[in-house]
């Protein structure tokens, strides 16, 4: 902005007049609005003095109105009870005629008028109907039902199209009292029908047991006396009629129990008296309805009169100054609305279109500095101009602060993403070496803490994660083929510490797209997390589905925790769907930041609500809805490829060498695509020992170890090396990026059926007593250590071997993994709270994980492994000492250990994976295809094994 001082202006150049005297002529301006606004004013107070006055004219006959329907009334319900006389007759008469001349007046709406006309002329048609014989009481009553209904919309249309609130409050004391005189025929009606069916065949038996109709008697009443309270809103607590219709109330209900007392007893109903309480309160209600509908007309005619005066009022000031401020705003505005025009379309221009388009550009620019905009065309000097020159100024320091806030946001995005993914890796190295220390860890006790490190390092992986995501980066690769709903929310479960207080169903039909399952485990992950911390740890969380009107899938997770205030929970759901916007929160809100995020990223819709209507532990419910576009359907599911058909062999025992440990640095820092954690491998054992056993401790929560799971195998079952050099794969818990084969069950001995009196377990099943479950190709191979030098043959009783679980099972149900089983048991048999086979629980999270490792050909086996059945036989056969206390077997290191090594027929060198979607979409097929098999074979062992176990395992 030039500091040059601006040239003297003349005095008639209006441009140039300084900002206080443009001010003081704009004062015109307000005035001359002022003044057309106040003749608007005028206009519309005269429009409502003639509308009052119409109105006015209008609601005369309202009283009338009301007084002929309560009239109606009583003579419908005096002729069903047949007390009708001919005074109720004749006032009915004579209002009719009264209400036919207000349908004559002229202010009337031709269809308000119309009506009145109708309704009279059925009124009489009524009466009619009474003078002929045999006419039912129904047909008075529903004939009257209808008169009424006719003239309730009568007052309605003429009281309706006051627009004051006044006269609208009482016209609501109106409909009130109105109301409340209707109950009055509805009891009558009621009452008629008690006697109708006491003097009717078997009444005094009716009477006696207590069936007679008194139903409608007492809603009635109980109706009247909700409007009643409704009434003392209106009329001073100590209203005598208020009172007088409560009395009267109160003593029909005294005379309908006492009769009914008497005519059980055979004695007769007061009908007379009821009917003389019911015509002093109609009475009393007409007095009301005709003093609220008199109120009325007099505060619409008030109401006239003082808009009539209002409007003359304000004609005399209006014009009074229209003329004086009009050539004034005519002089000003044309100095003064130019620049300020020109000022605001330039603004304007540099808010709406110049600042975003160049925020655009420095997003994508290389050097965001640069950059240029055009200046507001106001070029005068003076006040108008001084501010066109500052929004300038504004707009270029907008432009330079975006400018450096993209620099600024790119740079902490990277130091994010660097941090976490340096956080990430050195927590996965841990997760390595806390998992070789459970490998070698007999102690029970300090297997727990090793598995609660486990966990809490788990959680710090996430939270590396989640610093990935506030970064704006992906943290995994999208799997390509679809995955199914409930593997994707078990992988969610296994990702929390505490999953065995998490109970799912049935999961629906269907599976998830590859591309967005990383992040919906993620999400679903945060989400279990989050309700397992606010909720106490006896209580459950539970996962319920539901298919939405869109095709998708409707999932609640639900707990019983403290819940959440309802502010909060509405704020909590507004930022869920921003779709997470970075703010002042988001640290302290980093999961609802990461949910938000990742719902936003693939269109689902996450909320809050409360579980319970409770005050105390209502707990909170969430619900996330996956629309139709990311669901896969059944059949899309299984033609995946052409599918190789797999020979079914005996069943033999496949126990797989170890695979070598591979070092922390080859550790991928993000995996393709559940959030599951990446292990190390097991350490080659020592050269003279066999590998350690752990057992688990009665009374503790850590989950037994199965023998061989641990990938350590003697000679006997063994398969043969695999052609490239490469070992088989084994069961790895959290995978590494290669795909595992299928885990191969072998024989356990049962547990015995009672703790007091332990029974031999039965003999293993030969290897010909089942189909064999298919073999999946391995994605890689590794080479196999000779471990025949190494082994040694286990002793006849001793400890299981170690072996890496992914889930913590309770004591009471680890002794199902020692049961016998026709095929062999996978490397993981810890199943999760919620329902699945081991072979799938074991296997989610390593068949769902990306590939990132060199694939081989397939491992030719060989029958090395036969000399080991018998002594498979020979320690399956050996008795199982039971603790007497909680019926649990008692398991030694080595106990039931194969002897030997495994052999490989011949190694090879390690070939390079070649990525065929094709092939991919086969392997996973045939690998779906084995775990249906594993399913079937499972629930068909179910019902003979149940009958020898004592304790059921954790299905």
């Amino acid at each position: 902005m030039s500091d040059d001082s601006p040239p003297r202006a003349r005095f008639w150049d209006i441009e140039g007049w300084g900002l206080r005297w443009k001010v003081t002529a704009v004062l015109a301006v307000p005035v001359t609005v002022a003044m057309v606004l106040g003749g608007l004013r005028v206009q519309s107070e005269l429009s409502n003095a003639v509308h009052f006055t119409e109105a006015a004219d209008q609601i005369v006959g309202v009283p009338d109105i009301v007084a002929l329907e309560a009239a109606m009334g009583t003579v419908a319900s005096g002729y069903a009870s047949g007390t009708l006389t001919k005074e109720d007759r004749e006032i009915t008469e004579t209002l009719m005629a009264e209400v036919s001349e207000q349908a004559r007046n002229p202010e009337l709406q031709p269809n308000v008028a119309s009506s009145i006309r109708q309704t009279v002329s059925d009124g009489r048609a009524l009466l009619n109907l009474m003078d002929s014989p045999g006419v039912s009481a129904d047909l008075i009553a529903e004939r009257n039902q209808v008169f009424a209904k006719d003239f309730i919309g009568v007052v309605d249309n003429i009281v309706r199209p006051i627009d004051d609130s006044e006269v609208v409050d009482k016209g609501y004391l109106l409909s009130s009292a109105w109301q409340a005189q209707r109950r009055l025929f509805d009891q009558a009606m009621g009452l008629i029908a008690v006697k109708d069916a006491y003097a009717g065949p078997q009444g005094r038996e009716k009477a006696r047991n207590g069936d007679l109709p008194m139903s409608s008697v007492v809603a009635a009443a109980g109706a009247e006396t909700s409007l009643l309270d409704v009434l003392n809103r209106y009329y001073p607590k100590d209203d005598a009629r208020l009172t007088t219709l409560r009395d009267n109330t109160a003593a029909r209900n005294t005379l309908i129990d006492q009769g009914l007392a008497d005519a059980a007893r055979g004695g007769v109903l007061p009908i007379l008296q009821l009917r003389s309480s019911l015509i002093g309160s109609r009475d009393v209600y007409q007095e009301l309805t005709s003093e609220a509908a008199q109120d009325i007309a007099a505060t619409v005619q008030t109401r006239a009169a003082e808009t009539r005066s209002a409007a003359l009022r304000d004609t005399a000031i209006v014009l009074g100054t229209l003329l004086a401020a009009l050539v004034l705003a005519l002089l000003v505005s044309r100095s003064l609305i130019g620049p300020i025009r020109r000022l605001r379309y330039g603004a304007l221009k540099a808010a709406r279109r110049d600042l975003p388009d160049a925020i655009e550009q420095i997003k994508s620019s290389d050097d965001p500095r640069d950059l240029s905009f055009d200046p507001v065309a106001v070029h005068s000097t003076e006040e108008i101009g001084q501010l066109a020159r500052a929004v300038d100024d504004i707009h270029g320091q907008a432009l330079k602060l975006a400018g450096e806030q993209a620099q600024l946001r790119l740079q902490i995005n990277d130091m994010f993403e660097t941090l976490a993914r340096r956080s990430k890796s050195l927590v996965d190295q841990q997760l390595g070496l806390i998992e070789n220390l459970e490998f070698e860890e007999k102690d029970p006790k300090r297997l727990e803490s090793l598995f609660r490190l486990d966990h809490l390092a788990a959680r710090m992986r996430r939270n590396g994660e989640n610093l990935l995501i506030l970064a704006g980066t992906r943290v995994r690769r999208s799997q390509a083929a679809p995955i199914a709903l409930g593997d994707v929310l078990r992988a969610a479960i296994s990702e929390v510490e505490d999953y065995q207080r998490v109970q799912m169903g049935a999961t629906p039909e269907g599976a998830l797209s590859g591309a967005v399952v990383t992040d919906v485990v993620h999400l679903l992950a945060e989400l279990v997390d989050n309700s397992l911390r606010a909720s106490p740890p006896d209580t459950v969380v539970t996962f319920s589905f539901a298919r939405a009107v869109d095709g998708g899938v409707l999932l609640e997770i639900a707990d019983r925790g403290i819940g959440i205030p309802a502010d909060d929970m509405r704020d909590i759901n507004e930022r869920l769907a921003s779709g997470g916007e970075v703010g002042p929160e988001t640290a302290r809100h980093m999961g609802l930041f990461v949910v938000s995020r990742l719902a936003k990223r693939h269109g689902l819709t996450v909320r809050l609500r409360s579980t319970f209507d409770t005050a105390r532990n209502p707990g909170v419910t969430v619900s996330i809805h996956i629309p139709n576009a990311l669901i896969v359907s059944q059949a899309a599911r299984q033609d995946t490829g052409s599918q190789r058909k797999i020979n079914q062999a005996p069943v033999r025992a496949a126990i797989a060498a170890p695979a070598p440990r591979r070092d922390n640095a080859q550790q991928p820092s993000t995996r393709g695509a559940l959030p599951t954690r990446t292990p190390q491998s097991r350490p080659d054992p020592t050269p003279t020992t066999a590998a350690p056993a752990v057992t688990t401790a009665l009374g503790t929560s850590l989950p037994r170890r199965q023998p061989g799971a641990s990938g350590i195998a003697g000679d006997s079952g063994t398969p043969a090396a695999v052609s490239n050099g490469q070992s088989p794969d084994t069961m790895n818990v959290r995978g590494t990026g290669a795909m595992p084969k299928l885990p191969v069950r072998r024989p356990q001995a049962a547990t015995p059926t009672t703790p007091a009196a332990p029974e031999t377990p039965a003999a293993p099943e030969t290897p010909a007593a089942g189909p064999r479950l298919p073999q999946l190709p391995r994605r890689e191979d590794r080479p196999v250590p000779d471990r025949s030098a190494s082994t040694t043959t286990p002793p006849a009783s001793g400890d299981q071997a170690p072996v890496r679980h992914r889930y913590r099972t309770d004591p009471a149900k680890t002794a199902s993994f020692f049961q016998s089983r026709i095929d062999p048991p996978p490397a993981e048999a810890v199943q999760r709270p919620g329902g699945g086979t081991p072979i799938f629980a074991d296997m989610v999270s390593d068949w769902l994980t990306d590939p990132t490792g060199d694939e081989g050909a397939p491992g030719v086996w060989q029958s090395a492994g036969d000399a080991g059945w018998s002594a498979v036989e020979r320690v399956t056969s050996a008795p199982v000492e039971v603790d007497p206390e909680i019926g649990l077997p008692k398991r030694r290191p080595g106990e039931r250990l194969l002897p030997g090594t495994v052999e490989g027929a011949h190694n090879t060198g390690t070939l390079r994976r070649v990525r065929d979607p094709e092939t991919i979409r086969a392997n996973l097929s045939r690998h779906q295809q084995g775990v249906r098999n594993g399913r079937a074979t499972r629930l068909a062992q179910r019902d003979s094994l149940a009958e020898r176990n004592s304790i059921e395992g954790d299905r």
